[in-house]
């Protein structure tokens, strides 16, 4: 009997001491929050990323990733800014884009890449520097992209034609990509609405470097002044997109335009090389997509684009967190990402390495984005203002104004100066000391 009591309570205590030993190890394990915009495809390809550091690096080193969903990327912008007011618990990390570099850049909140102590210097240059301010990198470049030409190349084949390096030449090709029948319009040459994403890079690349306010694009500190409009470089490109409105081939859609061209109903748009692996898979056989770089708007132009995409902003100063940077952006994510979306890989080293060069050699559409990125000016960069959504669909309509007529160019220009003007005079009123 004594035995059978001595053997309960070993065993008892055996259970007690790994019961203390699981508890202790649970409470040691470090758990890295990430805030993010990413669904559909690239939603997919993330939440594999996570779960392969999770059950890889992460278990052998105690740190677990919990990513969460938040909504659009302005979306993220606004929770965190919530979250500061009502001084509740910031994410470890957020995947942000240029909307939130203005704020960002003068948050006290802020884990800047120097405070952090992480090394850069293998990452994309013209990446890096769409999130560099006056107080230096304020994010780690995750998903890089940039603004690509989309074009159906059957229907270009089958016109005679071939992609445009101008917009000049944009305009001349355009009737020949429209199709109609009985009268009607079944297929445009092009269809959308630029917005601040593209106009970024239609003014950037005038006059070999051109920017849309001042400070840089805000790099260098709060905008000072809107340059857009005394500078000519908006009103240079609204003549160009009214000239391409006057053909009658392009069709101006705010929203649906991938779904317009997937069904073959206009032969080109512009978007970012993020939709890449997605147009392709809505095209599927119905034709062969072709990519190219942005047609230049004037013959001193290069067709140069700003970098987009988004960073990884740090709100927690700490050595997961580092891990978990380095493992977001080493050559075998960066590969991965790369392949499912259509971003740019950020880790300069991949370039180099043999997986990436077969997976471009037999998928050379994912490479005209990485030639675009290293033949622009990176003093090219991306704007950053306040209300940055606001005036992002403010400018859609500026545009739409502009070529059906309803305002003036001239009008058209003035008032779009006007909204920006206001934007950072309210701005500035917000946050002076």
């Amino acid at each position: 009997m004594k035995r059978k009591t001595l053997t309960v309570l070993l065993i008892l205590f055996v259970s007690f001491g790994l019961f203390a030993s699981g508890a202790k190890e649970a409470k040691e394990q470090t758990t890295i929050t990430i805030w993010h915009s990413n669904s559909g495809r690239l939603g997919d390809s993330y939440e594999e990323i996570i779960e392969a550091f999770n059950e890889g690096i992460g278990a052998e080193n105690g740190i677990y990733i919990d990513a969460i969903y938040q909504g659009k990327a302005n979306d993220v912008l606004t929770k965190l800014k919530a979250n500061v007011a009502a001084g509740d618990v910031l994410p470890d990390l957020a995947q942000l884009d240029a909307t939130a570099a203005l704020d960002l850049s003068t948050a006290d909140y802020l884990v800047t890449v120097d405070e952090l102590g992480f090394d850069t210097s293998d990452l994309l240059p013209q990446a890096r520097a769409a999130y560099t301010s006056a107080k230096g990198e304020l994010g780690v470049p995750y998903n890089a992209s940039a603004l690509l030409l989309y074009y159906n190349r059957t229907a270009f084949d089958e016109a005679g034609v071939e992609p445009p390096k101008t917009f000049d030449e944009l305009i001349a090709i355009a009737p020949e990509l429209m199709k109609t029948e009985n009268g009607e319009v079944v297929r445009y040459a092009l269809a959308g609405v630029p917005t601040t994403y593209e106009l970024t890079s239609f003014i950037g690349a005038q006059n070999g470097v051109s920017y849309m306010v001042g400070n840089k694009n805000g790099h260098l500190g709060t905008p000072d002044e809107v340059l857009f409009g005394k500078e000519g470089t908006y009103k240079a490109f609204l003549e160009k997109w009214k000239a391409l409105y006057d053909t009658g081939a392009l069709n101006n859609l705010t929203s649906g335009v991938s779904a317009e061209f997937a069904a073959g109903r206009t032969a080109m748009m512009f978007a970012s090389s993020s939709n890449l692996s997605t147009v392709l898979a809505s095209v599927g056989d119905a034709f062969e997509v072709g990519t190219a770089i942005v047609p230049a708007l004037t013959e001193d132009g290069a067709g140069a684009v700003a970098v987009g995409g988004g960073a990884l902003f740090a709100f927690t100063e700490s050595d997961a967190v580092r891990t978990v940077l380095e493992y977001l952006t080493g050559t075998e994510v960066q590969l991965k990402w790369a392949k499912d979306t259509g971003y740019v890989p950020v880790n300069t080293a991949l370039y180099a390495q043999d997986d990436y060069r077969e997976f471009i050699g037999e998928n050379p559409l994912f490479q005209v984005a990485v030639d675009e990125i290293s033949s622009s000016d990176p003093e090219l960069v991306n704007v950053w203002l306040p209300s940055a959504y606001q005036i992002y669909y403010s400018f859609q309509g500026s545009v739409a104004e502009a070529v059906t007529g309803a305002k003036s160019i001239d009008a058209a220009v003035s008032d779009m100066v006007s909204v920006v003007e206001q934007a950072l005079a309210n701005y500035e009123s917000q946050n002076s000391n």
